[in-house]
């Protein structure tokens, strides 16, 4: 049998010290990478996440365009009327299942209050699976079925909010994954039924 040279050892035992270095100098670089992505995808959330609500012309109802009144029933059998004249609104379309839905349902009440609107939680669903879904919530805003509602009013998905005037006209619209989307709609609102306010004052003094 041949004798294997000593020479001969002392390289491969060489080689195989160098990759076994290089190996854990390239485990170490990639949990480096992984590290960075983590960080940089965590920072892409938090960006998306304190986004506002979004807000498309060709979704939902269009803006500054009265509403005609719509007579139903929440689903405990109260008669309710959803858009027309008569008292600002709050609009928060919503689905059974829809886990962002569930994140931002039980502070509806609260936003529409800060904003000196009515609350109402609208579902594409029927009276059965409304109550199904919602009817143990305690969400201090009148759950009402809405199919047709929501298709009415052009939702494209939920969660999905319509702030209207006192005259029913929409003032703000768009999507709402979270509370300060929901918060950021009503103050978008609140800006701009200001503004109008402001712009009618100024006309009755000039035509004075």
């Amino acid at each position: 049998m041949p004798i294997r040279n000593e020479r001969e050892d002392v390289g491969l035992e060489g080689w195989w010290a160098a990759s076994y270095v290089v190996l854990w100098i390239l485990v170490v670089v990639l949990c480096l990478v992984v590290v960075a992505l983590a960080r940089q995808i965590g920072t892409l959330l938090l960006r998306v996440e304190s986004r506002g609500a979004l807000e498309l012309d060709d979704e939902g109802p269009p803006l500054e365009e009265a509403t005609q009144p719509t007579e139903t029933a929440d689903a405990t059998g109260r008669p309710v009327v959803l858009g027309g004249p008569g008292e600002a609104q709050l609009l928060l379309f919503v689905s059974p299942g829809c886990r962002l839905c569930q994140a931002v349902l039980p502070s509806v009440g609260a936003v529409a209050r800060a904003g000196r609107l009515v609350p109402y939680v609208v579902t594409d669903a029927d009276r059965e699976e409304t109550l199904a879904a919602f009817g143990d919530a305690r969400l201090g805003a009148p759950v009402v079925p809405g199919l047709e509602i929501a298709r009415a009013f052009g939702v494209p998905g939920t969660p999905y909010a319509v702030v209207l005037d006192p005259t029913g006209a929409a003032v703000a619209k768009g999507t709402v994954n979270n509370l300060e989307q929901m918060e950021g709609l009503v103050d978008t609102a609140t800006r701009r039924l200001s503004s109008d306010r402001d712009a009618r004052a100024a006309g009755s003094v000039h035509d004075a």
